[in-house]
């Protein structure tokens, strides 16, 4: 009976095997359109990488071959005072720059979404307009401005004192980093702002009018569901500012002219990297140092995405 049934349902084998190529060929076809991407990252990102690991246990020039030394340039690093001033200096500016920029573009991104109910695109361009202008630009404005000499903040100060202000804000151990502090805040709060904004506006407003109902206020509401609906958006802010913060070097390079200041009080780990490799042409010892950079990164931003982990 089975055969009989077998015999009675045709089986269109040419069907089948013309399916199966067609499969076949949209396979190939797949790897070869995604196959460039893969070539790019192995050849500019991958190869660079693993290099770059093996030269951090050598000597090299860049110009003789390399000297295997072991885990010298690691100890040499935390035994240099510089490097370690550099590392505080970058964490300082990385976590007042961070608070600041976030808090504030929270903030911002509440009132626009809460209170504007117009013209949000105008306040989203506007808070968006420093992204415009290039990081060096603003370094040499910012020189201008806090010049000791003829710099425009020393003049605002003199309009409130009986003799004219000469603070030298560049050369101060002391102010140099809030000033750094200063443009990445101004740089990047509308960047977040926009993010954050983009989050808020995904929050039911069902959520806020039955939290009013039950007697909710002000930041209660904020602390019970914006704020945790909110995590994964910060998250990403955080994740963003701690990789753009620890990288820094654009900005204190042009303000400090690539000396990171008096006694080094500017200098960053992005600085101390660039003067390793282009300045001494240490490449073992910058790779190193780009390593301890990647491992600094990956620590605060797992602390980070733990903390609001918890929170959420």
């Amino acid at each position: 009976m089975s055969a009989k049934l077998e015999e009675s349902v045709p089986v269109n084998k040419q069907g089948i095997k013309k399916t199966r190529f067609k499969k076949s060929l949209e396979t190939r076809n797949f790897y070869l359109f995604i196959l460039p991407f893969f070539l790019l990252f192995l050849l500019f990102n991958a190869i660079p990488i693993i290099s770059s690991l093996f030269l951090g246990f050598t000597v090299w020039d860049g110009f003789s071959a390399p000297t295997f030394i072991g885990l010298e340039n690691y100890i040499q690093l935390f035994k240099d005072q510089i490097f370690l001033k550099s590392i505080y200096n970058t964490l300082f500016i990385w976590f007042f720059s961070t608070i600041l920029t976030l808090g504030l573009a929270f903030f911002l991104a509440f009132s626009i979404n809460e209170y504007m109910r117009k013209a949000k695109s105008f306040y989203q361009m506007v808070f968006l307009f420093p992204l415009l202008v290039a990081p060096a630009l603003t370094s040499i404005i910012v020189g201008i401005l806090f010049s000791s000499n003829s710099g425009l903040i020393n003049a605002f100060l003199s309009l409130f004192a009986d003799d004219p202000v000469t603070i030298n804000w560049l050369d101060s151990t002391f102010w140099i980093k809030p000033i750094i502090v200063l443009m990445i805040v101004w740089r990047w709060t509308g960047w977040h702002m926009i993010i954050f904004l983009a989050g808020l506006q995904t929050i039911p407003k069902d959520l806020y009018e039955a939290a009013r109902i039950d007697g909710a206020k002000g930041f209660q509401i904020i602390r019970s569901i914006t704020l945790p609906l909110m995590a994964p958006i910060i998250l990403v802010s955080l994740v963003t500012a701690t990789t753009g913060g620890i990288q820094l070097f654009d900005e204190p390079f042009v303000l400090t002219n690539g000396t990171g200041g008096t006694l080094q009080s500017g200098m960053t780990m992005g600085m101390y990297l660039y003067n390793t490799a282009f300045k001494d042409f240490n490449f073992g010892l910058a790779s190193a140092i780009s390593y301890v950079l990647f491992g600094l990164i990956l620590i605060v931003t797992l602390i980070n995405s733990k903390f609001l982990n918890k929170k959420e």
